[in-house]
């Protein structure tokens, strides 16, 4: 090899260091912000319980240590009293269900599946039966203000001919720092099982710290509403793509001017 070929190879390889080095803290914003998205903590066991079914996990409003599904704080007011205190023996107002959680299509008589979208397990935001409106889970992560950030969610909705799901969509309310940003729907199907549909929202965070909370918003009749692979990533700004597009064409213009050595 000619060491004009090796000076060429050379200063491609740091051309190319450099992009790299660029690109790596672009790449850094697409890490996912929100703890356990997927919702695969805590492990539900195969002989855990709600009720007769098995291979699902309920959580409590307001019971300290069944109030938290491993980063995702419950929130609303079913299951407590006017004082925030555990009514004894109330339904479940979230329930995590496993891989294998199953139920029996009355209909049919065949077996009705509750399959994630993502991993092994994922959230029903009804509860046990249908909780209504006032019930959900937030996760708070830390921003940076006047940063643009993407947020996905699935939402999933049960086969509507099957018994106790057939009003209405799965339905969900998404509320950022508080503030509601609309209800999400999904009307979808899928035979003897859970129909999954993405959602997205983008917005600019307003301060160092952003709540993202979700509330079922599912119409009695329907005691289903599936939250799975929950997402929320940093969007790069402008100015840096537009600063590494740059910086890669000046490179090229100074390898192109370089004098060739004989």
């Amino acid at each position: 090899m000619s060491l004009k070929q090796i000076l060429r190879n050379g200063f491609l390889a740091l051309a190319l260091l450099c992009a790299i080095g660029t690109i790596l803290p672009l790449y850094a914003n697409s890490i996912n912000l929100l703890a356990n998205g997927s919702f695969e903590r805590s492990i539900v066991a195969s002989s855990s319980l709600c009720g007769p079914y098995a291979n699902c996990m309920g959580f409590h409003n307001g019971v300290t240590g069944n109030d938290n599904i491993a980063g995702w704080q419950l929130i609303g007011k079913g299951g407590i009293d006017g004082n925030g205190q555990a009514i004894p023996g109330a339904p479940a107002t979230i329930l995590l269900l496993g891989y294998d959680y199953t139920e029996i299509d009355a209909n049919t008589n065949t077996t009705l599946h509750f399959h994630p979208q993502d991993g092994l397990q994922s959230i029903d935001l009804t509860g046990e039966g249908n909780q209504r409106t006032t019930n959900g889970i937030k996760q708070t992560v830390s921003t940076t203000s006047g940063l643009g950030y993407s947020l996905t969610f699935w939402l999933g909705h049960q086969y509507s001919f099957a018994p106790g799901y057939m009003q209405g969509p799965g339905a969900l309310a998404l509320y950022i720092d508080g503030q509601i940003i609309g209800s999400f729907a999904n009307f979808g199907n899928t035979i003897e099982d859970v129909h999954w549909t993405p959602f997205h929202y983008s917005f600019t965070a307003a301060s160092d710290q952003t709540v993202v909370a979700f509330l079922n918003d599912t119409p009695a009749g329907n005691n289903y509403a599936g939250l799975d692979n929950v997402s929320l990533v940093a969007v790069p700004e402008a100015s840096s793509l537009v600063l590494l597009g740059l910086g890669l064409v000046l490179l090229a213009a100074l390898y192109r001017k370089r004098p060739l050595l004989g």
